[in-house]
């Protein structure tokens, strides 16, 4: 067998002869490395995304607090001038729904059209409004007696946050479902709702936004801006 010469120790051909590629190991290896580089990087991004997304229907929520509010300002009886609240929107236009007087349900859609505000919250579903008929109601108004039937509890059956509440807004979060006791509570056209941070825990994840307005603060501020008595 003819064995090929060795190049001389300076040959300028020796660098290159000395030059090799990755191996499919060490390829392997890079693409493990890229592969948990890009989802330590992905995992971050996601939570910010998701506490943007939340944190923005927390401001929506907000803002249709103050449109109720002003709503009530706004329309009073010309009888006495008492004021009243909107009815829910429950054939998804917009407006209001009511049998004359009454509500045609006590809980649906926010009127977003009647108060110019946003319909959906940051995952594309409508926000959920639910009002007591005593302040709802447009052929008697509220008045400083008037009392929410409406619980807000820090679990299902728990403890009370809020009670004879007049008004409710929420937001059924990023998974839109019931994915346990609480958030059941929050989907089942009672006036018994629950309130808490988020929560991922097995059998009763809980992701809702859920607010309101108390009967005292409203009514407070009829008086204060001459609404009310």
């Amino acid at each position: 067998m003819t064995r090929c010469p060795s190049l001389p120790h300076d040959s300028p051909m020796k660098p290159y002869l000395a030059v090799r590629g990755f191996t499919l190991i060490e390829m392997a290896v890079v693409v493990v490395i890229v592969g948990l580089m890009l989802g330590g990087l992905l995992m971050p991004l996601t939570a910010q995304m998701d506490q943007r997304d939340y944190s923005k229907t927390k401001d929506d929520i907000d803002t249709i607090k103050n449109a109720l509010i002003g709503y009530a300002m706004s329309h009073s009886l010309a009888t006495d001038g008492k004021p009243y609240l909107p009815c829910p929107d429950t054939d998804g236009d917009g407006i209001e729904n009511r049998n004359v007087s009454a509500c045609t349900n006590q809980e649906g859609d926010i009127p977003w059209a009647d108060l110019g505000m946003p319909r959906i919250d940051s995952w594309g579903r409508t926000y959920r409004y639910h009002v007591t008929a005593a302040f709802s109601n447009n052929a008697t108004g509220f008045t400083l007696t008037s009392n929410g039937d409406i619980n807000v509890r820090q679990a299902s059956g728990g403890a009370l946050l809020a009670s004879a509440v007049p008004v409710v807004i929420l937001s059924r979060g990023k998974n839109g479902a019931d994915s346990g006791t609480d958030e059941a509570d929050n989907g089942n056209g009672n006036q018994e709702f629950v309130s808490h941070a988020p929560s991922d825990a097995s059998g009763n994840q809980f992701d809702d936004i859920v607010d309101w307005i108390p009967s005292t603060i409203l009514i407070n501020l009829m008086v204060t801006t001459g609404r009310l008595p």
